[in-house]
C-alpha cells in the first residue's frame, strides 16, 4: 500500500508544484495520473518513488508519504522500481544484459540467477535482437523497454512509471501494455499525458491539474467524459479527428537520394540503404517506423551528425555533401523530444539569440527578434531563466521559439511532447502555421499516429532501411506499407478497447 497525506511540494516557484495531495492504492492497484505538461505529473511520480524528498530536496516540503510494502527494517527503495521521464538520466552506457542485472547484481543475487532472471524479462519484453547492444546505441523506444525491463528485474512491490509509451512505436506500445496487464504482482501507477496508451493497462484514474490532484475514478466510467479532460487542460481521449490538410507545396526545400549509412546493423547492412524522399515548401511530412528501423540515422545524416556513404543531400538546392554542421544548422533546425540534449546557454534569451544569429553577431535587431519569439511562445517571463531550471514542456516551447526565430528552412520534431496538453497543442499548432505561411517545411518523426493524422499532408513509412511508403496522409492508412507494421490505425476503437479491458 502506498498512500500520499495532504502531500505540498514546493520549487520555490509563483506556485507548488503540488498542493495539499492525498491519494491511497491499494494492494495490487493500477492506476493512473493524467494531467497537461506542467501540471506536476513528474513530481508527484517522484513523490510516490520516494525520490523526494529523500534524493531530491525540494525547498518546501509537507505532508507525509506512507509505504507499506517493504519488510520491517528494510530499505524501502528495495520495494519500488521506477522509470522517470527522461530515461536517459538512469541510465549507463552497459550493454542490455548488464543494465537489467544491475540491481540484481546490486543485491548480491547468485550469478545463475541473475542469467536467469536476465533471460527471462529479455524473453518477456521481446529484447533478443538487442542483445549485445550498448544501452545509449539504441533508439528511444528501445532504450525504455530495456529501463522498464531493468525497473522490474528486482521483482519491486510498487512500480512507477513516467510516461511509459513516449518513443515507443504502436506495437512495442501494445506489448508493454499487454505485458504489464499480466502482472499483477506489483502496484502499479503509471503518468501519462495519453490515457488511450494505457486504456487496457489501468483500472483508476486520478487528473493532475495545477497541482491539484482529483479523486481516483474508474476509467471506464469517465473515459468519455470530455469535459473532466479539458478541464484538466488534455485533449479527451476520444475527440473527432481533424480535417486532412490542404497544403499547396512549393519549391524543394530538401532533397535525398539514394542515402546510404555508414552505419551498419548486426548483420551487416547499412542502417538506411537507397532511401530518397524529398520536402517542399509549405510541407508537414510525416515519418514513421518501427523502434530501430532508422529514424533517428535518418535525421543525423541530414544534420551531418551521422556519416553517409553513398547518396546525397541538397538543401535549398544546393549539395549540402561539404557543409559543415554548423552550416546545416542553419538551414535545418532540430528539436528533440528530450531538449536538454541540445541547451548549452546560460539564460533563455541568450539560446534564443544563438538561435537567430548562429552565434555570430549580435545587435539590437538580432535581441527586438528573439524577445519576439519568446513572447510568442509564452516563455517572455523566463527571459533570463537558466533552460535547464525550465519544465520540460517550457523547454519545448524554447525549442519552438528558437527554431521559429533562426529562420531555419526546415524543422525536424522528433516526438514533440506538446501533442496531447491543450496550450502545448495550440502552441505548436502556432508554430506549424508560422513555418508554413512563411515557406518553410516540417518534418515530423513520431510514434503518435493521431498527431501525424491531425498535422501532416503526407507520410513516410521507413521500414528495413528504405523508404517503404510515400502517400498523402488520408492514403497512408490502408496502404500495405503500413499494414506490414502491424499497428493499430490512428483512430482505433479505444472505447471498445476500454469496455472490453474493464468488462
Amino acid at each position: 500500500m502506498i498512500e500520499l497525506k495532504n502531500v505540498t511540494v514546493d520549487f520555490g516557484g509563483a506556485s507548488p508544484a503540488l498542493a495539499d495531495v492525498s491519494l491511497r492504492l491499494g494492494e495490487g492497484a493500477r492506476h493512473l495520473v493524467c494531467g497537461a505538461a506542467g501540471s506536476g505529473k513528474s513530481t508527484l511520480a517522484q513523490t510516490l518513488a520516494g525520490m523526494i524528498p529523500k534524493l531530491i530536496t525540494p525547498s518546501g516540503f509537507s505532508g507525509e508519504v506512507i509505504f507499506s510494502g517493504a519488510a520491517e527494517g528494510e530499505d524501502p527503495f528495495r520495494a519500488i522500481g521506477v522509470v522517470i521521464q527522461n530515461v536517459e538520466d538512469q541510465l549507463w552506457d552497459l550493454s542490455v544484459e548488464d543494465l537489467i542485472a544491475f540491481p540484481l547484481e546490486n543485491r548480491g543475487l547468485p550469478r545463475p540467477d541473475i542469467r536467469a532472471r536476465v533471460a527471462d524479462l529479455i524473453r518477456e519484453f521481446g529484447l533478443e535482437a538487442l542483445k549485445g547492444r550498448r544501452v545509449l546505441s539504441l533508439s528511444g523506444g528501445e532504450r525504455r523497454m530495456v529501463a522498464i525491463a531493468a525497473a522490474l528485474a528486482g521483482g519491486p512491490e510498487f512500480l512507477v512509471l513516467d510516461e511509459p509509451t513516449t518513443g515507443l512505436d504502436p506495437a512495442a506500445r501494445i506489448r508493454l501494455v499487454e505485458m504489464l496487464a499480466r502482472r499483477r504482482d506489483e502496484t502499479l501507477v503509471v503518468v501519462e499525458q495519453d490515457p488511450a496508451a494505457v486504456a487496457g493497462l489501468v483500472e483508476t484514474v486520478s487528473l493532475l491539474s495545477s497541482g491539484a490532484l482529483s479523486p481516483a475514478m474508474p476509467l471506464a466510467a469517465v473515459f468519455a467524459e470530455d469535459r473532466l479532460w479539458i478541464d484538466a487542460g488534455i485533449l479527451p481521449p476520444q475527440r473527432k479527428p481533424s480535417l486532412p490538410r490542404s497544403i499547396e507545396a512549393g519549391e524543394t526545400v530538401l532533397a535525398v537520394n539514394g542515402l546510404e549509412t555508414a552505419l551498419s546493423r548486426s548483420n551487416g547492412t547499412p542502417v538506411l540503404e537507397n532511401v530518397s524522399f524529398a520536402l517542399a515548401e509549405g510541407e508537414v511530412v510525416g515519418l514513421i517506423g518501427k523502434n530501430g528501423a532508422g529514424k533517428t540515422t535518418l535525421f543525423q545524416s541530414i544534420l551531418g551528425l551521422a556519416a553517409v556513404k553513398a547518396g546525397s543531400i541538397a538543401i535549398a538546392g544546393e549539395d549540402a555533401g561539404r557543409w559543415t554542421v554548423a552550416r546545416r544548422a542553419r538551414s535545418v533546425a532540430y528539436l528533440p523530444q528530450n531538449m536538454r540534449r541540445v541547451l548549452f546557454n546560460m539564460s533563455v534569451l541568450e539560446e534564443v539569440l544563438f538561435a537567430v544569429t548562429g552565434g555570430g553577431k549580435r545587435n539590437g535587431d538580432a535581441e527586438e527578434k528573439a524577445r519576439a519569439a519568446l513572447e510568442k511562445y509564452g516563455l517572455s517571463g523566463h527571459a533570463e531563466a537558466n533552460p535547464f531550471a525550465l519544465s520540460s514542456r517550457q523547454q519545448a516551447l524554447l525549442g519552438l521559439a528558437c527554431a521559429d526565430a533562426s529562420g531555419a528552412r526546415i524543422a525536424i520534431l522528433d516526438e514533440p511532447l506538446l501533442a496531447r496538453d491543450i496550450a502545448g497543442r495550440a502552441m505548436l499548432d502556432r508554430f506549424i502555421e508560422t513555418m508554413l505561411a512563411s515557406g518553410r517545411a516540417i518534418l515530423l518523426i513520431s510514434h503518435d499516429l493521431e498527431l501525424v493524422d491531425d498535422v501532416t499532408s503526407r507520410v513516410l513509412v521507413l521500414s528495413d532501411g528504405v523508404i517503404a511508403c510515400d502517400r498523402p496522409t488520408a492514403a497512408i492508412w490502408t496502404d500495405d506499407a503500413f499494414a506490414a507494421l502491424g499497428w493499430p490505425g490512428p483512430r482505433g476503437s479505444v472505447d471498445a478497447e476500454v469496455a472490453d479491458a474493464h468488462s
